[in-house]
């Protein structure tokens, strides 16, 4: 397809389903709305609307990207799984298509917000990129020429559920296993660390966060952390360290050009990102270290409208490259 045909990137979450005109990397004429969670008819019914919106701005799309919190089976845009929305089961990308009438691409929300992050490193878009997103839970996804690694059926790069410890703590998310990334660095964990801490230290600034329902949360973690509380400090400090494990072992595994914290987490960087990076230094082969750059990310909240929209822009240029192959092979 033409690099200036306009595609529409669509950013499914758990609170609000954002969707803006794409051209190259570049998001225009956005709309957002709630997210309708009550059941599956009213979320694609609302997630059609909001599309429409933008469609009446800028004309029909090319194509369109759409990335939800879900594993995806890529061949057939099958939802195997969704946790927060109600897509479980779902073929979203048929049922996209026959509601738009334009080819619909469907992916992870982590895997489109990856692809977001490439565009956006230097001058040129990367070619190996590794991304996890740090929020209630840790998702990641890894670009590799340019586009998504997704495994043999698309379910792969579950790079929050790589085991750092066996003897660990259980993970927290949807996952069987036990000492992974997301059971020491998300907001669960973050907090599943410090409310222990709270309770066994009962004179701690920990303990004062405690709430009604006998939890600390996230917000105050970070909070008195900030403020300089040495308990909450020594939190962070395992979290930093755990993160620091992870990349190093991705480095090592994916020697990629890019390493990118991202997700709301990211927002607390000050209290974790140095410590991070000096353990993953530590750990990392040498030669593969002095290679990788680790950053935050740079796409902010707009990562998933313009990584849906790459997805977009990606799928229908390979589909207009097979269509045109089997025409001249055809005409041999």
């Amino acid at each position: 397809m033409s690099s200036d045909q306009v595609v529409l990137g669509i950013d499914v979450g758990g609170t609000k389903v954002a969707v803006g005109a794409v051209v190259g990397a570049q998001v225009t004429h956005q709309e957002e709305s709630p997210t309708p969670l009550s059941d599956t008819k009213a979320l694609l019914d609302g997630i059609e609307a909001t599309a429409r919106r933008v469609i009446e701005r800028v004309g029909a799309p090319a194509a369109i990207g759409v990335g939800v919190p879900s594993q995806i089976e890529h061949v057939t845009g099958l939802v195997e799984s969704s946790v927060n929305i109600p897509l479980t089961g779902v073929p979203l990308r048929d049922e996209l298509t026959r509601r738009f009438d334009v080819p619909v691409f469907v992916d992870n929300d982590a895997n489109c917000a990856a692809l977001a992050e490439a565009q956006l490193v230097d001058d040129a878009p990367a070619s190996v990129l590794l991304m996890l997103t740090l929020g209630t839970g840790v998702g990641g996804g890894v670009i590799i020429g340019g586009e998504i690694f997704r495994g043999a059926h698309g379910l792969g790069a579950e790079l929050g559920h790589f085991t750092l410890d066996p003897e660990g703590p259980p993970c927290p998310g949807n996952c069987p296993g036990r000492g992974c990334v997301e059971a020491y660095c998300s907001g669960q964990a973050l907090e599943r660390d410090a409310t222990e801490f709270a309770r066994d230290m009962a004179d701690s600034g920990l303990a004062d966060c405690l709430d009604e329902d006998g939890r600390v949360s996230g917000r105050a973690v970070v909070r008195i952390a900030r403020d300089g509380d040495a308990d909450a400090l020594r939190v962070f400090e395992r979290f930093a360290r755990m993160l620091g494990v992870a990349i190093g072992g991705y480095v090592n595994v994916f020697e990629p050009e890019y390493v990118v914290i991202g997700g709301g987490l990211s927002r607390a960087a000050d209290l974790y990102f140095e410590r991070a990076v000096d353990e993953a230094r530590s750990r990392a082969l040498p030669a593969l270290w002095r290679r990788v750059t680790v950053s935050l990310a740079r796409g902010g909240a707009g990562a998933g409208v313009i990584g849906a929209g790459v997805l977009a822009a990606q799928g229908a240029a390979r589909d207009t490259a097979r269509l045109r192959a089997e025409s001249i092979e055809g005409a041999e």
